[in-house]
This record gives structure tokens, sequence and C-alpha cells, in this order.
């Protein structure tokens, strides 16, 4: 079977995960498939990535990611060849060749006006396969400023928000920060409302009357609601907020994605 290249969906991500963490152990980085998974899943959903697969016999060989960005001097689309990886098994035999064309043909056709790479000047092999792929080294050099793993909070808990969480408000007032959610859908239940809500979530809120869902069995009922991703310690903040009226329980959404629902205790 000749090299196929596809563009990845969230169906494809038990191929891609693998190589992705394989990727990212080539930057020095620790093993952690669970959280390349939902790397990957968070920005396939946003649709702030595209990753394209190759595989060689039905198996996965190599893969590459773009991210989109914008030329205020060409004002147009630009696309950021940030990842590509190749698999051992299948080095050698024109799987990164055929990635980066696949990338600069998706680009193209897209209606960028460019797409663009970064790789360090001692890459021999990585410098040779781009020139030969018709990649123009540039003079000019990107600059960067890393921060420190723990001036970062690991917002790795998704939370499925119906009601008031939602509200930018009630973020900053918990939170100290807003969010960006992802529309979602919860299965199987319907949307009711609280007859008598806490005073203390009602003062945090500055809302009266507050939803709740009910599970009702029926995969056609469907809650809409946004994903949010809190790290460990708002998530407390969270619990708290919701303590007395709500539950915390884990539920699959309409997605696929796993996440924390606040249903009636």
């Amino acid at each position: 079977m000749p090299l196929a290249i596809k563009r990845v969906t969230l169906d494809d991500l038990d191929a891609v995960v693998p190589l992705f963490d394989a990727y990212r152990r080539f930057y020095s980085q620790p093993t952690d498939e669970a959280r390349g998974r939902r790397f990957l899943e968070a920005r396939l959903l946003a649709q702030e990535s595209v990753i394209l697969l190759a595989c060689e016999d039905g198996i996965a060989a190599g893969f590459t990611q773009l991210y989109p960005m914008f030329s205020s001097v060409r004002t147009g689309r630009l696309w950021v060849l940030n990842d590509l990886y190749v698999s051992a098994h299948a080095r050698r035999g024109g799987v990164g060749r055929a990635l980066l064309d696949a990338a600069s043909d998706f680009a193209r056709a897209d209606g960028a006006v460019g797409i663009v790479l970064e790789t360090t000047r001692d890459n021999a092999t990585a410098r040779a396969l781009y020139r030969a792929a018709g990649w123009e080294e540039a003079d000019t050099q990107w600059y960067s400023l890393a921060f420190a793993p723990s001036a970062l909070a690991p917002h790795d808990e998704l939370v499925f928000s119906y009601g008031t969480l939602q509200h930018v408000d009630v973020q900053r007032r918990l939170f100290g920060r807003s969010f960006v959610g992802t529309a979602d859908a919860l299965p199987g239940y319907r949307m009711d409302w609280l007859e008598e809500r806490d005073a203390a979530a009602v003062d945090a809120s500055g809302v009266v009357r507050h939803p709740v869902v009910q599970a009702t069995g029926d995969a056609a009922d469907r809650v809409p609601g946004l994903v949010l991703r809190l790290s460990a310690a708002e998530l407390e903040r969270a619990d708290a907020y919701e303590a007395g009226d709500y539950r915390r329980v884990r539920v699959r959404l309409v997605s696929g994605l796993e996440a924390w629902l606040y249903e009636a205790a």
C-alpha cells in the first residue's frame, strides 16, 4: 500500500498520540501520552491547528502540525509548520518530504500567503530536507522568551459548564481570570432550574436563578455548554462555589471528551 496522508480528526488520535509523545521526547520532555492527548484534543476542538498524518501500509509513520498566523506586511494568512516527526521505522523513506509537500499544498489551497518553519542552525539533516523541498532559508532569526513551567498553571482539568461558570464576571470573581471555552454538548440530560440556591453562591455569582441538569437516559436530549480548562486549584474553588447544591461527576460529551460536570446533589 502506498504512503497515504490525511488530515487528522478526533477519531485519529490513537494513531497520532504515540508519535506526538515520541516527538516531545526527542525535545527532552518526559513521556506523557495522556497530556499529549489532552493537548491535541483541545487544539482540534478549538480549530487552533491542523494535523496531517502519514501512514505506510496502514501504520502511522509520521505527522506534522500547523498553526495559523497572519502577516501584517503581506496582509494575509500564514501557516507555521511547528511540528514534524517521522517514526524511526519509516525514516529515509521519503515520509518527511511527503509531509512537507502535503503541508505546503494545504496552506496554498487555504489561500495563505506562505508557510514558515524554524529549525536550529546545526540541524544539517533537516535543513537539507527543507532546501530540497524548495524552502528558502531566511537571513532573519526568530527570537523567543520562554517561561519557566512553575510560572504557568497546569490547566489540565476539563469542566463542562452549562450555567453561571460560563459568565465572564463569575469567572473573574472566582478565579481572577476569564476563559476561552470550547462549545460542546452533554447528551442524555435536560436543563432544569434550582428552586432555591445557596446564598453564598448567589452572592458570588450575582445570579439568583441557577440552572441544573437532570439525566434522562435519552441520547437525543442534549444540553449545550462550554468546556473550560481549569487548574487543580481553580477546580477546588469551583467545588467550593458549587458546594451544597451540586456534586461533581465525570461525563462524556458529544465531542467524545471526558469532563467534570456539576449535577444536582
